[in-house]
């Protein structure tokens, strides 16, 4: 399924802050366009959403909203977060994201 996979984290030891965020997006075998999101405390299981959207272009839009709520972090939590790893080959949003979470 995994045509692009990105995983943030936010971790603040001293204030015990240990957040996980992952979105993966892809194709299932029926065609259908998937994104899945993992978030939750490291080290525990999490929760994860699962979202069915009709095309690529849709899916991509999704992936940068769900991204973009990631930058009020500082406000929401008190800390941002950090690109762990990317990988897929979206490379324009893998561009987009490098650049998205920057700023």
């Amino acid at each position: 399924m995994m045509e692009f996979a990105i995983h943030l984290e936010a971790c603040d030891p001293a204030r015990n802050i240990w957040r996980s965020y992952s979105i993966t997006a892809g194709q299932d075998l029926f065609g259908d366009w998937i994104v899945a999101m993992n978030y939750g405390r490291i080290g525990s299981r999490g929760t994860t959403k699962t979202v069915t959207l009709p095309d690529e272009a849709e899916t991509r839009r999704y992936v940068k909203k769900c991204l973009k709520k990631r930058e009020s972090a500082p406000k929401r939590i008190g800390i941002d977060y950090k690109i762990v790893g990317v990988s897929g080959t979206w490379s324009d949003q893998r561009e987009e994201t490098k650049d998205l979470m920057s700023e």
